[in-house]
This record gives C-alpha cells, structure tokens and sequence, in this order.
C-alpha cells in the first residue's frame, strides 16, 4: 500500500501522541507545503512564523478566524527533521474537540491523513533511516520490559550471523557426506541415517530462534512466578498481597480457584506475571480437574515458583514430589498461616529455602519480599539467545518447511542426488537469513504494526 498509492509529493498529518483526552496532544504535518499551511493556521504573539528549525508560542484559530487553541509549535526545516521533510508540530491540549478542529482545518488546506509508518517511510527514503534500523523500531513498539530492549540492541553485536554460521558448517558438512553417497551407493543406509540427526538437530535449532521472535511479539517474554500448592494453603491471599490490592477470590471453602489468574507485577524494578493456579488435590470437578492441569503447565514453564504449604498442616506426599521434579528451577517454600493455632514447625527434611510466617503479617511479608527479590536476582531475566527480525524469522520459516521436505525425502528412501540438491538449496536460503534485506520485504512485514503517527 504505502509503495504503491501513495504520493510522496503529498503534505501528510497525523496525531502522534496517546488516547484523547490528554494533558497534551501532538499533531505533526509532513511535506512541501508544511510551512504554507501551518502560516494560514498558526499566528504567534511574537515573530512572524518564517521557515527556519525554532519553537514559536501563538494562537491556532480556523479558516473562520476563530480561536482553536494556545499552542506551541516547532518548526523543522528539511532535510533537518525525522521524516526528511520540512516538518511542523503542532503542540495543542488533549482535548477532543482542539485535535478534531485543527484536523478539519489541515484537510481543508489539502493535506492528508498519514497512513501506518508513513513518517518512517518517508525518512528511509530520504535517507534518515536504514531498512535494519526500521526493523529494529518496529520491535522496539512490541517490546514489553528492558531484557527485550536489550535484545534488541544487542543485534548488532552479531549473535544470530554466528549461529546462522554454525548451522551452515553443519550443512556443509552434510553436503560432502551426501556427494560422497552419490559415488559410493553402498555408504548410502549410514548417510541416510546421519542425515536424519543432523536435519533434526538444525531443524530443533531453527526453532528456538524462530520461536523466540514468536514470544517476542506476542508479549510472553516476561518471567513468570508460579503460585502453587494445596487448596486453602493461601495461595490467593499471597498472589493479592504481592499485587498489593484484592485481585483473587479468598474464601475458607477449598476449590475457590478453579483457573489460572495472571497478574503483572515488579521485582527489583523489572516486571514479572504472577500467576494462581488452581489448588492441587485430587478432583472429579471437569472445570477444577482443567484448572489444575493448566496449573501443571504453567509451572513446567515458571522462571521461579513458590510452594505455598499450609502451616497448619504440614506437608504432603505429593508436596514433596512437587519439590523433586521442579528443583532445578528457583523455588521456595512459604510456610504460612503461622498465626494460627495448630501451626507446626518446617519439616526438617526438606531441602527447599524456606520462609515460615503469614500472608497477613506486614513484618513477615517483609521478610518474604527480600527472600523473592533476593531469589530473583540469580535468574537471567529475558530470552536467551538471539532473537531474530520478523523478516528473519520468516526466512526461518521457510527453512524449516525445507528442512521437513528433505526429512521425507530421506525417509522415502529417495536416490542422494535429490538430497544433495534439496540440502544445497537449503544453505543457500539459510545463508539468506541474515542476508541482504530487500526494502519492500521490510515494509511489507513491519508497517501494518506501526502506528499512524510514526
């Protein structure tokens, strides 16, 4: 859309700030006739409006001579400005009505709505920014805490041209193997056979990096805490005191939570979701069964887990298997309800750090919040590894369809010729990856996700 029906001799505007109302709003005007619009709109209390790169204070009134709004505007002069273009901003209040009135007086005097990532077009063109640096903005709009950011920063430092490289070497080597079967027919059941591991170890290396830029844009890269333990232990009582506000149903009554509930909150700053699962025991409820399985699953995913067991009780069987098959990832033990008579003291066989106190205790959720920022900080926070491009992690794609086509061929037994040609093929678009960008791959993938305004 944006290379084809567009016009560049066009003067584009759009709002480039938030939601209205706002304290302030932003309207930008793009293009040759930037500064003869702006002079029949803006009339400023001082110097007359002239083209040059300044910030002027006056008066936005419409065609009618009428006063819009008291507004600030800056002025760029081309090729001084984001776009490339001689650029205007108009900096009006929030309000509804300012912001519709002036962009009735802007059509009025010929110029455009912009369309998605039109400003950003336009400054490629003009040589502002580069297709890369386009990719990377695009990503920097999805990014939903620092690790991504900094993910996305680091591309430069060449991660994902290393790994790409390793899985070149991998192919090449596969490459001489097969050349030599074409020869030597009777080597051909043990390359078969080789071939087979190394196309599903590329194709498993193919899909972490593929996968990373999926969490990536789908937001799920922030780490998760997993709540878990019996019902009635305080589970909910705990993920409320952790968000600071009533969020989870806490009732007497076993079973209250029967799904999972997510929450965002921060660590030391950096954010993380909380989630409450259903309570773990033995159920012939359909709904609360699927809660404690979605549980299960959660927490085979958790960056960190507290065991919430219940004072009072002591711990169970099944408690402790709980402990065994997740110990290798950051957990510890909230040994609650510790203001309640009948409570017990920790069992001493376990392992697991362990916090004794109650959820409705000030002082011992204290002593519970330094034990979690301080379990917290030996976690690497955000994804590891590189995470690629959308237009790499399409290219990716594409090589993991031509990595399964060849696994078939393999199996079918098909004559080495055809795998030698169908694994040269796949090097050569694996080494396309982190290849060349061609501009309309970039712009058809990144702009339908930019905003208006950018």
């Amino acid at each position: 859309m944006l290379r084809k029906n567009l016009s560049l001799a066009d003067t584009i505007f759009a709002l480039t700030t938030g939601t209205l109302p706002s304290a302030v709003a932003i309207v930008k005007l793009s293009g040759s006739q930037a500064f003869t619009i702006a002079d029949r709109l803006f009339f400023s209390n001082g110097e007359t409006l002239s083209k040059k790169r300044a910030m002027w204070f006056g008066e936005l009134r419409a065609s009618t001579q009428k006063k819009i709004d008291d507004i600030v505007l800056i002025s760029f002069v081309a090729p001084h400005s984001h776009s490339g273009d001689d650029t205007i901003e108009f900096h009006c209040h929030g309000s509804i009505a300012v912001v519709h009135a002036l962009e009735k007086e802007l059509l009025l005097h010929l110029a455009r709505p912009a369309e998605k990532g039109e400003f950003s077009y336009r400054a490629m063109l003009n040589g502002k920014q580069t297709t890369a640096e386009l990719e990377n903005l695009a990503d920097v709009f999805k990014a939903v805490h620092t690790a991504d950011l900094e993910a996305i920063y680091s591309r430069k430092d060449g991660e994902l041209e290393k790994k790409i490289g390793s899985l070149r070497s991998k192919l090449i080597g596969l490459q001489a193997l097969l050349d030599t079967a074409v020869d030597f027919s009777e080597e051909y059941a043990t390359v078969s056979e080789h071939s087979l591991s190394v196309i599903d170890q590329i194709t498993r290396e193919c899909s972490e990096v593929t996968q990373r830029y999926s969490r990536f844009r789908g937001g799920n890269t922030l780490p998760k805490l997993v709540l878990v333990g019996r019902p009635n232990a305080g589970k909910s009582s705990l993920f409320n005191s952790i968000l600071g506000r009533y969020r989870a149903i806490v009732s007497e009554e076993p079973g209250t939570t029967r799904d999972v509930i997510e929450e965002t909150f921060e660590i030391l700053d950096r954010p993380w979701t909380v989630v409450d699962t259903a309570g773990i025991r033995p159920t012939v409820n359909t709904i609360e069964k699927e809660g404690i399985e979605l549980g299960a699953a959660f927490l085979a995913s958790a960056s960190m887990w507290i065991l919430v067991v219940d004072g009072t009780e002591g711990i169970t069987e099944k408690e402790k298997e709980l402990l065994k098959k997740y110990a290798e990832t950051p957990h510890f033990i909230l040994w609650n309800k510790k203001d309640l008579s009948g409570w017990r003291a920790v069992s001493k066989e376990l392992e697991a750090i362990t916090v004794s106190g109650s959820v409705f205790s000030n002082i011992e959720m204290e002593i519970f919040w330094q034990k979690l920022e301080g379990r917290s900080q030996t976690i690497v926070l955000g994804q590891s590894g590189p995470i690629p491009t959308a237009v790499q992690a399409s290219r990716l794609e594409g090589v993991l369809l031509l990595l399964n086509e060849m696994r078939q061929t393999v199996l079918l037994g098909l004559p080495p010729e055809i795998l030698s040609e169908k694994n040269r093929n796949i090097m050569v678009q694996i080494e396309n990856v982190v290849g060349k960008v061609d501009v309309d791959e970039v712009l058809g993938r990144i702009f339908s996700d930019f905003c208006i305004g950018k």
